[in-house]
């Protein structure tokens, strides 16, 4: 059986999970790491994480701060992502 086309919501996950995951490798920051310097909790963070679409407003300004995510990445994405 062929596989699908990706759905446009999970292009978009797709996106924003790999401009964290850059950010985390850039900084050399994990998960665990990541959690204690945005005040989320581990479970919470890794449950965003596997699903985009729960992630809040205020819990993706906090990510992105601290993983130093570049104005371009983040009109990336305003644009493709929300």
């Amino acid at each position: 059986m062929p596989k699908l086309k990706p759905s446009e919501r999970e292009r978009q996950n797709r996106i924003l999970l790999a401009i964290i995951e850059s950010g985390k490798t850039m900084t050399d920051i994990d998960t665990q790491k990541l959690s204690k310097l945005t005040g989320i909790p581990p479970s919470t963070l890794y449950q965003r994480l596997s699903q985009p679409d729960n992630i809040r407003i205020s819990e993706l300004r906090e990510i992105l701060r601290v993983l130093k995510i570049t104005d371009e990445e983040k009109a990336k994405i305003g644009r493709e992502v929300i």
